[in-house]
């Protein structure tokens, strides 16, 4: 459903405006039309005439993948996967398609991640930085339980993430800085999407000690919930919400981990396991329903259309 969308989609021309802009290109020119990963993509595409929907479905691939490798980790994976549906799936994975794969790619090395197995994690959001540059500034977070009692891998992180940095954003940072905090452009539901996130980061805190979880993880996500309390001030202090929504948008998996693990916590009493499962259900449902019949952008996801019926 992801990969095969047709015309789903807020971003659904800028994105077909990238694969025109790349079909007649040769490689090395293409990769600096868009992220490399996503204009290679791109370029593989035009090349085999497929049109976008390769793009979509690689992108797609990338993302469930991730997303369900995390999901499977939660002790109600089912749980953690339904919490992702009304916004994480329909609305990022179908509107995002290259930051939903960087995000993807994130959540998949954060799965399985703890203190041993750091550099598979620095190396994967790497990858994940190849679809959307933005995935860089999760470097910080994933290095932070481990660099704050190790002060070699905290040198070598900083080094990895400066090079990273200058390899991937030179030459645009001007562009991003004024794209994302000095212009005028703000995302429709950017305080709402946030304070999904603050709730979510508040639970975790309130709960965290409850959450069976190894220490790398709890740490991490610890960093998740303060960087979505930091992002309530970025959103009135930037003049412009868009860039505060799209980073925003990589601490979604916080929801995922936290809501699905509410229940759990609360096990110690059963009059409140079975209450907090139906909280948190219905807390899905709201999500979904307000945002298809509220959302101002909603119709631009309805009626959903496949490529299906429409020739690859």
């Amino acid at each position: 459903m992801i990969g095969l969308r047709y015309h789903v989609g807020g971003d659904w021309g800028p994105y077909l405006r990238i694969y025109d802009s790349i079909y007649f290109q040769p490689l090395i020119p293409a990769l600096g039309l868009s992220d490399p990963g996503y204009a290679f993509l791109n370029w593989l595409a035009a090349r085999l005439d497929t049109g976008i929907w390769l793009p979509n479905m690689v992108c797609a691939i990338l993302f469930m993948a991730g997303v369900g490798r995390l999901g499977s980790r939660q002790p109600q994976p089912w749980l953690a996967m339904l919490v992702a549906v009304p916004y994480f799936v329909l609305v990022v994975a179908m509107g995002y398609t290259r930051q939903a794969a960087a995000i993807g790619i994130v959540c998949f090395a954060i799965a399985d991640a703890e203190g041993k197995k750091i550099w598979r994690t620095v190396v994967l959001i790497g990858i994940a930085a190849l679809f959307h540059k933005t995935a860089i500034l999760m470097l910080p977070l994933a290095i932070g339980p481990i660099a704050i009692r190790k002060i070699v891998t905290a040198i070598l992180s900083a080094i990895v993430f400066i090079g990273l940095f200058v390899l991937l954003l030179r030459g645009q940072s001007d562009q991003m800085i004024n794209s994302y905090a000095q212009s005028d452009y703000n995302s429709q539901g950017a305080a709402v999407r946030i304070a999904m996130n603050v709730l979510a980061g508040t639970l975790f805190i309130l709960l965290k000690k409850r959450f069976i979880m190894n220490q790398y993880q709890k740490f991490y996500w610890g960093l998740n919930a303060i960087a979505s309390f930091l992002s309530v001030i970025a959103l009135f202090w930037l003049s412009a919400s868009s860039g505060v929504d799209r980073l925003s948008l990589f601490l979604i998996p916080l929801q995922m981990v936290t809501f699905s693990r509410v229940p759990q916590a609360l096990s110690g009493s059963r009059k409140l396991v079975i209450p907090a499962l139906i909280l948190v259900v219905a807390y899905c449902f709201t999500v979904e329903f307000v945002w298809l019949n509220f959302g101002d952008n909603a119709k631009l996801w309805i009626p959903y259309s496949t490529t299906l019926f429409h020739g690859l």
